[in-house]
This record gives C-alpha cells, sequence and structure tokens, in this order.
C-alpha cells in the first residue's frame, strides 16, 4: 500500500514562529577583515547582506511565517535564513536554552565569547615609526573625533546631601603580609567601617582617575588619549559606616566625597540586583562598578573595546580590593548584575546619560 502527501496540509517539519538567534554577534567589517557571527554552530560568515539584517530585524520578536510574508519576506529567504542559524524556531526547548543568555543577564560573558580579536590596529605599529610621527598621527585622530562632538563630560547627581570623608595623608604602602593574608568572604560581620577606612578605600582606589583628569585640564586635547578609567562612577550603598546614613551615593574622587542621590534600599532589594545573592548583609558598603558609555565610546571605537572594558573594570576591582586589605576589610565582588534593576535602585535611570552597573563589590569586616 502506497500514500501520496497532501499538498495542501501543513509543513509540520517548519517551525511556527521563528525568532532571531540570542546567539547571534556581529562585528562592523573593516579593512577586510572577516566578520565574524557566533551561530548556534559556531560558523563564521565573512559578512551578511543587507536583506539579511532587514529580516533579522524584524524577527527580534517571534513571528510567524504569515507574519514574515505579509512584511514582504519570502519563503525562500525565511528558510534560508533558518537553515544558516540566524533565525530559530521560537517554540523550541533548544532556542529556550539559548535565551538564558538574556533571561539570566549573561549576555556579557557572550560578548566576551565573540568579541574579535583579529582587527588590525588603526595608528601604525611598525618599528621604524617615529615618535613624533605617531604623536601627529595620533593628535590628528583626537582632532577628526572632537570635530565630530565633543567629549562627554562626566555626569554627576544633583545630591539631597553631601558627607565629606576623611582624606588619607600618607599615599597607601601596599604590604606582602596584608596581601598573604587578604580574606575573601561570603558573610560579613555587623561591625560598622569608619567614615576613615571608607574614604581611604575609595580615595587609595581611584589615584589614576585624578591623575587622568588633571592631566586633561591642562586643556591640551592629546590628553583626552589618558584613558584611566574614563568611562568610571562609582555608587556606595552604605550599609554600616560610622558617621553616614544608610543609603545610595554616588562618589566624587575628585573631593573624596559621597553625594546622596535619596535612595535607601534594604538588603534585601541590594540582593535582587547580583540575583539574591544573600551574603551582602553586614556593615561596610556595597561598591557598583558603574559604566558611562558615551564616555568610554568617544574614545574606544573598535570592536576589541567591549573586552578592555571587562579587563578595565577587573583592574578597578582589584584597586579597591587591595586598599580594602591594607585597611583590615575583605571583600567579595560579583559581575553577576541585573542592569535594568541596578539601574533603578540607583537611580541610573535618572541621570540623563546612558550608564550601567556591571560590577558589584561587597567590603567590610569578615563575620
Amino acid at each position: 500500500m502506497t500514500t501520496t502527501a497532501d499538498p495542501t496540509a501543513p509543513d509540520r517539519t517548519r517551525p511556527t514562529r521563528l525568532v532571531t538567534s540570542p546567539l547571534f554577534f556581529a562585528h562592523e567589517q573593516r579593512d577586510g577583515q572577516q566578520c565574524a557571527l557566533g551561530l548556534a554552530r559556531r560558523e563564521r560568515l565573512r559578512s551578511v547582506g543587507a536583506r539579511a539584517w532587514e529580516l533579522l530585524h524584524f524577527h527580534l520578536e517571534p513571528r510567524t511565517a504569515e507574519a514574515s510574508a505579509a512584511a514582504g519576506f519570502t519563503p525562500a529567504e525565511c528558510a534560508q535564513a533558518l537553515g544558516s542559524g540566524l533565525v530559530v524556531d521560537a517554540d523550541a526547548d533548544a532556542t529556550r536554552d539559548m535565551f538564558r543568555w538574556e533571561s539570566n543577564r549573561w549576555s556579557r560573558a557572550a560578548y566576551l565569547l565573540y568579541s574579535q580579536q583579529d582587527l588590525r590596529y588603526v595608528e601604525p605599529v611598525s618599528e621604524d615609526a617615529k615618535l613624533s610621527e605617531l604623536s601627529a598621527f595620533r593628535r590628528g585622530q583626537i582632532a577628526d573625533f572632537q570635530a565630530e562632538a565633543g567629549y562627554p563630560e562626566r555626569f554627576r547627581v544633583d545630591p539631597v546631601a553631601e558627607f565629606p570623608l576623611p582624606v588619607p595623608e600618607q599615599p597607601i604602602t601596599y604590604s606582602l603580609d596584608s596581601m598573604l593574608a587578604r580574606r575573601s568572604v561570603r558573610k560579613f560581620a555587623a561591625t560598622p567601617v569608619t567614615a576613615g577606612t571608607l574614604g581611604a578605600v575609595l580615595h587609595h582606589a581611584t589615584a589614576n582617575v585624578r591623575l587622568a583628569e588633571r592631566s586633561k585640564a591642562s586643556g591640551d586635547p592629546y590628553y583626552l588619549l589618558n584613558s584611566f578609567y574614563t568611562w568610571l562612577h562609582v555608587y556606595v550603598a552604605v550599609q554600616g559606616v560610622e558617621g553616614v546614613p544608610r543609603g545610595i551615593y554616588q562618589y566624587d574622587p575628585a573631593r573624596n566625597t559621597l553625594l546622596a542621590t535619596g535612595g535607601d534600599p534594604s538588603d534585601e532589594e541590594l540582593a535582587s540586583t547580583i540575583q539574591g545573592q544573600n551574603w551582602i548583609g553586614g556593615g561596610g558598603a556595597s561598591v557598583f562598578v558603574v559604566v558611562q558609555w558615551d564616555r568610554y565610546q568617544w574614545l574606544y571605537r573598535h570592536s576589541r573595546a567591549y573586552l578592555n572594558l571587562l579587563i578595565q573594570i577587573g583592574e578597578f576591582g582589584q584597586e579597591l580590593l587591595q586598599a580594602g586589605y591594607q585597611l583590615g576589610l575583605a571583600g567579595w565582588l560579583t559581575p553577576a548584575v541585573a542592569e535594568s534593576r541596578a539601574a533603578s535602585l540607583l537611580g541610573l535611570d535618572q541621570v540623563g546619560s546612558d550608564a550601567d552597573a556591571m560590577y558589584y563589590l561587597k567590603l567590610g569586616y569578615p563575620g
């Protein structure tokens, strides 16, 4: 007995809805370099056509084949995108697993995984390049940047109150003994930290910020290349600091001052910004490392920029930890920050600039 397929029957093998793959990562093509695409099968394509970009943008939300056809996309185009992994079955279990990158705020790890590393440097790197020629080239680059748009200023909150912290009288001296005795803990004592200790940690950790800002204040645009933490804002959630009320503060590294935002979250609300990790209680302070994107992107204009930023965030976290260790504090840090929740808690959605909290660090006495 033989059977004949009904040509009018729906194709059960074709997905009902398509959505742009959450494992799709692309880089702008430059100087003939390969356009790197992180797809479900980890393939790489040299380029993606304009029509494919239109389809990808359309399917950022799950849409049916009928919706795609109504938007002008042919079945062949959708099939090609599906076959190459650019779009995927929106209702498949495997796709739901892919979306864990986004639903669990793990996108930063994916961006790092798919960062393109094979781009050529813009400036000449040959051994016979003269320093004067290199400086002239860099000045030209900065002049071009300024012609497009001015260098963004760091934003500053309009504080409801200000709390100056004591400025250390001497530069910090890092001792080997304190480094060897350092402790990473996930339980903190209720003992409050003094304002002097918190002020010393923040002041020492931001020494390079002040160095870079002083060089820029000379007025010579060349010093805009002095890139020590150009993107950095430090927000402090005071949980137990003598003489400083509990609450959310933006830290001013130039004046060693805490600028009160008016926020006063509970420890549970703080924990909600780092996936509910409940070890953050006790005295001391929670520090959020915040990125001001326009200020960073003005200077860093290449596909390695995101990787560079993550490295700098780690370096600044180390600055905080090392200063804390010298002063008898313990610490723990995590990158598991939910950006939208942190933005609401810190008031970043009110500062008039695109900024995100990227790292969290707790400093206090070990419990």
